[in-house]
């Protein structure tokens, strides 16, 4: 919808050089940029959801690293639990495309 505006400021008058040009073309390009910031503190937020989730309900994971921040200790327990799930995902996926 950012870019849609954007598109619609621009295509509002004729002039090139005008306002609504300048906002518009500075939506449109800045909607990467968003989409990217969006993915990258997402991804951290799902890590940190993930992460308490292990951390609240498993009592091994409740316990490691009590004297750490929750957050750290939540996003780094998210992140190895990540990468374990990961790579057998990646090997049938693998496996899978050979086949």
């Amino acid at each position: 919808r950012m870019d849609e505006f954007g598109l619609k400021l621009i295509a509002m008058n004729e002039r090139t050089d005008s306002f609504s040009d300048k906002v518009g073309k500075l939506l449109v390009g800045a909607l990467p940029i968003v989409i990217r910031m969006l993915a990258f503190v997402g991804t951290i937020a799902l890590l940190l959801v993930a992460g308490g989730i292990f951390a609240h309900n498993i009592e091994f994971f409740h316990h490691l690293l009590e004297s750490w921040p929750a957050i750290v200790k939540e996003f780094l327990i998210g992140l190895v639990v990540g990468v374990l799930v990961l790579i057998p995902v990646l090997i049938f996926k693998r496996i899978r495309k050979k086949s």
